[in-house]
């Protein structure tokens, strides 16, 4: 497994796995079926291809974890928090449920957050659906806490109740 920058050509197999992702990772109610049935992996690869031909903003972190093959199969975005840029954030995490528990997202993880506190942030945040329990206890299992806090955010067109979590950046001494 290799953590690398994605480039343009990733954009498909990108676009494949943020679907395959929230299809397998949202369903049984976490979010409308018909939703996730009416995602579209090209829509998907369209929105990364327009993401991957920009250069990213200061601060910001975008990895892809390849298997050794050389294919995506799941990625990270991070960077300053939206509510308060002092604060880095995990704004996205996704890995292609075929090869899920073989160590991609822990990778992914552990990189964003070197990549943040390599930014000088000293505390990071992410919100994660309320009721996904798979996701909550991979982020509890790699030190990230609930804060109590919650929201209902629009993600993609779609409202979803959300719980943030929070971990300290800095080194314990």
């Amino acid at each position: 497994m290799e953590i690398r920058e994605p480039v343009a050509e990733d954009a498909p197999e990108l676009g494949r796995i943020h679907v395959r992702a929230w299809q397998e990772g949202y369903k049984d109610g976490l979010m409308p079926q018909t939703y996730l049935d009416g995602l579209d992996p090209e829509e998907r690869a369209g929105m990364w291809a327009e993401a991957l031909s920009r250069p990213p903003r200061p601060r910001t972190t975008r990895l892809v974890s390849v298997d050794e093959s050389g294919r995506p199969c799941g990625f990270i975005l991070t960077g300053p928090a939206e509510v308060d840029p002092t604060i880095g954030e995990v704004y996205a995490l996704n890995v292609d449920p075929d090869v899920w528990g073989r160590g991609h997202g822990g990778a992914l993880l552990a990189r964003g957050v070197a990549s943040l506190r390599e930014a000088g942030f000293a505390d990071a945040v992410l919100w994660v659906h309320r009721d996904n329990v798979r996701a909550r206890r991979f982020y509890e299992r790699h030190s990230w806490d609930p804060t109590g806090e919650e929201q209902q955010a629009e993600v993609l067109g779609i409202e979803v109740p959300e719980v943030r979590y929070r971990r300290s950046l800095v080194a314990a001494s």
